[in-house]
């Protein structure tokens, strides 16, 4: 029997919140099995497709994109910390497919349909996700300078209401 996890110890073991988890479940329409009382468990699978979504989320994909990866993403051994990664970059090879999952199982024809998709989808979203970086540091900078030129002006007030009040302390 494969160990099963409670929800705060698989929340743990990701380092995503419980609520987060219960959400990706709804979200994805993931299949996770519940106990006779009802519950939640999680097991050794479900532990890495969390990781899995929990990377491309990092890399910034959103859960609809996220949703259609998800059936790759248990094809490209969901149990091997490098799929989700190989996957992103297009690097899944099919023998490695026929490894992972059974000869009698690949369909090149549909692969072929598939990655190229993939790919062009990663290209799209990496070079929007270096234009929103870019306009971020853009606007970063832009407010640092505002920062600036208030603190600058502020701090002329202080010494001009400071050398005015030493006048006044003065004529006293």
């Amino acid at each position: 029997m494969e160990t099963r996890y409670t929800v705060r110890q698989a929340a743990d073991m990701t380092g995503v919140k419980a609520y987060v988890l219960r959400y990706w479940e709804d979200e994805l329409d993931l299949n996770i099995h519940r106990n006779e009382l009802g519950h939640r468990y999680y097991t050794g699978y479900d532990i890495q497709v969390f990781m899995n979504i929990k990377e491309l989320k990092k890399r910034g994909l959103q859960l609809r994109a996220i949703r259609d990866l998800i059936p790759q993403i248990a094809r490209t051994a969901p149990g091997s910390a490098e799929s989700k990664i190989r996957l992103l970059e297009g690097e899944v090879q099919e023998t490695e497919i026929e490894e992972e999952i059974g000869a009698e199982e690949v369909y090149p024809e549909e692969e072929e349909a598939v990655n190229p998709k993939i790919l062009e989808f990663q290209a799209i979203l990496e070079r929007l996700i270096t234009q929103e970086i870019q306009s971020k540091n853009e606007d970063e900078e832009r407010c640092r300078s505002l920062d600036l030129a208030i603190r600058r002006q502020q701090m002329a007030r202080r010494e001009a209401a400071a050398a005015s009040n030493e006048k006044k302390t003065r004529r006293k």
